[in-house]
C-alpha cells in the first residue's frame, strides 16, 4: 500500500513506496462518441430544416418542433427520474437560459436560416466558441489571452468572408447577408445560454437542466410564433417535411441538447466545444450532396479561416486554465 514502511528499512529511515500512478482514462469514450453523433445529426438538421421551411413558416415550424421536445423530454425526465419538479430558487436563472438559447436564439437562427443557405449558416454558428470566450472575457469570467484576441479576430475575418460571399459573389445587399447577420447576432443568445449553462449544470442532471430550459424556453418561442401559427397553411408540408420537423424534435433537439449538456458535465466544456467544429463539415458536405449548394474559393477560405480562428481561441484557453492549475 502507498505510504507503508517496506521491510528492514526502520533502521535506516521510512522508505515510502512511491505513489501509485492512476489508470488513464480512455482517449475516446462513450461520451465522445455521442457527440460525434451529435454532430452528424447537427449537420443534417440544417439541410432537412432548409428543405422544411419552403413549405413551413419559419416561426410556425419551430414552435411545433419545440412543443414537441418538450412534451418528449419532460415525459424522459419523469419516466428516469421519477420527478420533474426542480427549487424555486433556480427557476429565474432557468427561465433566463431558456428564453436566451431556446427562444433568443431560434428565432434569429430559424429566420436566417430560412434566407440564406445550410452552409453558411452552419459555418456562421461554428463562431460560437470564440464568441461565448469574448462574452466571458468582457464579463470577468475567463480572461482572453492575446492569442485568443488573435484567435477571434481570424473567425470574424472569416466569419465576414462567408457572409459576404454567400450568393457566390461579395455584396452587401443579398438576401443571404441578411440571413447570416440575423443568425450571427442570434449566436449571442447561445452564447450567453452555454456560458449560464456551465453553472447550472453542477446543480441539475444533464436531463432537467435541457428540459426545463427548453420548456421555459418554449413557452416564449410560441408567443413569438403566434402571427406565424395563424397563417400557416398546415396542408401545404408533404410527409417529408413533416418528418423533418419531426425528427428534428426528436433528435436535434432532445438527443443532441442532453448529449452536449452530459459532455459539459463529464469531459468538461472545451473539451465538449471541440465537437462543435464537425457540425459545419458535416453540413458543407451534406448541402453540397442534397441541396447542391456550390462552394466557392472566399466561401472556402471563410470557412478555413473560422476553423482555424476557433481552435486558436481554445488553445489559448487551454493554456490559461493549465497555467491557473499549476499555480
Amino acid at each position: 500500500m502507498p505510504g507503508t514502511a517496506l521491510a528492514g528499512s526502520l533502521a535506516v529511515g521510512v522508505i515510502s513506496r512511491p505513489p501509485a500512478i492512476p489508470p488513464r482514462r480512455p482517449v475516446i469514450g462513450p461520451v465522445d462518441l455521442a457527440l460525434v453523433a451529435v454532430t452528424l445529426v447537427w449537420g443534417l438538421n440544417n439541410v432537412a430544416l432548409k428543405r422544411a421551411l419552403t413549405q413551413f413558416l419559419p416561426l410556425s415550424f419551430n414552435a411545433v418542433r419545440f412543443t414537441i421536445a418538450t412534451v418528449l423530454i419532460f415525459g424522459l425526465l419523469l419516466l428516469t427520474e421519477r420527478r420533474i419538479s426542480v427549487p424555486r430558487a433556480h427557476l429565474p436563472q432557468l427561465l433566463v437560459a431558456g428564453l436566451l438559447g431556446n427562444a433568443v436564439y431560434q428565432v434569429g437562427f430559424i429566420k436566417g436560416l430560412s434566407l440564406s443557405t445550410a452552409g453558411n449558416v452552419s459555418f456562421v454558428l461554428a463562431t460560437m466558441p470564440a464568441s461565448t470566450a469574448l462574452i466571458s472575457h468582457l464579463l470577468g469570467i475567463e480572461r482572453l489571452p492575446w492569442r485568443g484576441w488573435l484567435g477571434f479576430g481570424v473567425t470574424l475575418s472569416g466569419c465576414a468572408l462567408i457572409i459576404l460571399s454567400g450568393g457566390g459573389t461579395v455584396s452587401f445587399g443579398s438576401q443571404t447577408v441578411r440571413g447570416d447577420l440575423l443568425v450571427l447576432l442570434a449566436t449571442l443568445g447561445w452564447c450567453c445560454y452555454t456560458i449560464m449553462s456551465k453553472r447550472l449544470v453542477e446543480s441539475f442532471s444533464p436531463l432537467a437542466l435541457t428540459a426545463w430550459t427548453m420548456g421555459l424556453g418554449a413557452v416564449g418561442l410560441v408567443v413569438l410564433s403566434i402571427p406565424d401559427l395563424l397563417r400557416q397553411d398546415w396542408t401545404q408540408p408533404d410527409a417529408l417535411s413533416w418528418l423533418a420537423l419531426v425528427g428534428s424534435a426528436v433528435l436535434a433537439l432532445v438527443f443532441c441538447y442532453v448529449v452536449w449538456n452530459w459532455g459539459l458535465r463529464v469531459i468538461g466544456t472545451a473539451r465538449t466545444a471541440i465537437y462543435g467544429n464537425l457540425s459545419p463539415l458535416w453540413t458543407g458536405f451534406f448541402g453540397w450532396l442534397l441541396l447542391h449548394e456550390t462552394w466557392g474559393p472566399a466561401r472556402v477560405a471563410g470557412a478555413a479561416l473560422i476553423l482555424a480562428g476557433v481552435a486558436t481561441v481554445r488553445r489559448a484557453a487551454a493554456s490559461r486554465s493549465e497555467q491557473r492549475e499549476r499555480g
